[in-house]
């Protein structure tokens, strides 16, 4: 992890580009690492019934200098794109893809103040071939807890297969920056109980890093994750559909609509 390409995505109709703030936050915590940023600039206009979607958007170049400008500050190698687009998914992966990118850096929604995420965003999350980190609302300062949200109970192989992908992740993130790791896993009853031991085999973690309760995965994960002060939620998105209804409803997107934090996506 000594090189790391992001993809900064930036809405112009946002007041507040939370994806620039936590870039900038993390080249200050992660001194010494060489980045490699490219800023991609485009509205999010694939939700046409969202009513706090602008009619028009207007910026000026000056708009565009003041918004970069604190990553011209942190001296990093740095792209800047303007996209216009009627498929804006496709276009945010094909820059990834364009650049090589490590990581796309969105915010979670597209308006203030929304909390529900499109479907477009869904779809990407399920479709990018490299991570996606969802940015929360806030930028509190640096990653010091990264919480990892796994269900271990699941007999399905596909499942077993990532939740280890998402505890190896995550604490190959905590040992990066030096931050807390602690694994959620929620269960329905008794016989649905998470065994503590499993996950400490799965990797290396103190029991206590450990929690277990019972209730539905978006309430546990969720009151874990304020509990913990944690600044990063790890998670993994369900297997790939090509129908849109099939999108929205599982526990992983009620998640990411409840909290405020930042989350990776992993698929």
């Amino acid at each position: 992890m000594d090189k790391q390409k992001y993809l900064v995505v930036v809405d112009p109709s946002m007041k507040q580009q939370v994806t620039i703030n936590r870039m900038v936050e993390l080249i200050r915590q992660l001194k010494g690492v060489e980045f490699e940023v490219h800023v991609l600039v485009g509205f999010e206009s694939d939700d046409k019934s969202d009513p706090d979607l602008p009619e028009e958007v207007v910026c000026s170049y000056e708009w565009l200098n003041e918004t970069v400008q604190p990553l011209k500050e942190m001296d990093v190698k740095m792209t800047t794109d303007l996209f216009w687009t009627r498929h804006w998914r496709n276009s945010i992966i094909g820059a990834a893809t364009r650049y090589q990118c490590d990581v796309i850096m969105l915010a979670k929604a597209s308006a203030e103040n929304r909390r529900n995420i499109a479907d477009s965003k869904w779809e990407l999350l399920r479709q990018a071939d490299c991570e996606v980190v969802i940015i929360g609302n806030e930028i509190a300062g640096p990653i010091e807890c990264i919480v990892a949200g796994v269900q271990t109970q699941s007999k399905l192989e596909i499942d077993k297969i990532m939740d280890q992908k998402i505890l190896n992740r995550a604490k190959e993130l905590a040992d990066f920056y030096g931050a807390e790791f602690h694994v959620v896993n929620a269960y329905k009853g008794s016989e649905d109980f998470p065994d503590r031991a499993l996950i400490q085999r799965m990797i290396d973690i103190p029991l206590e890093n450990i929690h277990r309760d019972m209730g539905r995965p978006e309430d546990v994960v969720d009151q874990y994750c304020k509990k913990l002060n944690a600044d990063l939620l790890v998670m993994g998105t369900k297997v790939k559909h090509s129908l849109r209804a099939t999108l929205r409803g599982n526990a992983g997107e009620k998640i990411m609509e409840r909290l405020e934090i930042d989350m990776l996506v992993l698929n």
